[in-house]
């Protein structure tokens, strides 16, 4: 009893993750009016067994936004309090980026899902918010720029403009290839954004 217990939870997860990366992928290039039919047949389910997963869309979308802010909190957060330099640091964090149109196409749909959320004037959840242990990326990366600003690497202005900046180029990057047009973006030309010259 205890393996069909296993098998059945592993099927159940293998089904919510279809509903959640369908779900992505429709909002992200449609917006949060795709109606939950469409996301089940996307998804290749009922609407009956997607209802059994998320009670309702705004659940699904609730959840959607939670993983979005924690993967991109965490993520920018280990290298914004990693012990390297804040050139090193912010060439760390653009090569990563840079990686994502090759390796993980997923995160261009997670930028322009929070890019949808954010014109839909949506309130986020509380549990979905950016916390101490996963903060809003442009805050940590406007930390390692005022510290690469002390140590005379990264160029002045205003640390969190800066960071605004640079994640707007890289959110505009990911609008170009969710079209369908191929883009490889080099890590030197979008770290030159906030580094000085000779500084990568």
């Amino acid at each position: 009893m205890p393996r069909s217990r296993e098998v059945f939870e592993a099927m159940r997860q293998t089904t919510r993750q279809k509903i959640e990366v369908s779900a992505l992928s429709l909002f992200a290039r449609r917006g949060l009016s795709v109606k939950v039919g469409e996301i089940a047949e996307a998804a290749g389910v009922s609407q009956g067994l997607l209802y059994s997963h998320y009670a309702s869309k705004d659940a699904l979308i609730a959840e959607l936004i939670r993983q979005a802010t924690t993967i991109s909190g965490k993520t920018v957060l280990d290298f914004a309090e990693g012990g390297d330099g804040a050139a090193e640091k912010i060439q760390g964090i653009t090569d990563m980026m840079c990686r994502m149109f090759t390796e993980a196409p997923i995160g261009i749909d997670y930028f322009m899902f929070m890019a949808q959320v954010g014109m839909s004037g949506l309130k986020l959840p509380e549990a979905s918010l950016y916390s101490p242990e996963a903060p809003n990326p442009a805050e940590s990366l406007a930390q390692v720029i005022a510290q690469g600003q002390a140590e005379g690497t990264v160029v002045c202005g205003d640390p969190m403009q800066l960071s605004i900046v640079y994640w707007a180029a890289i959110q505009g990057l990911c609008a170009y290839a969710i079209t369908g047009m191929p883009i490889l973006p080099e890590p030197e030309i979008l770290s030159r954004i906030v580094l000085k010259e000779g500084c990568i």
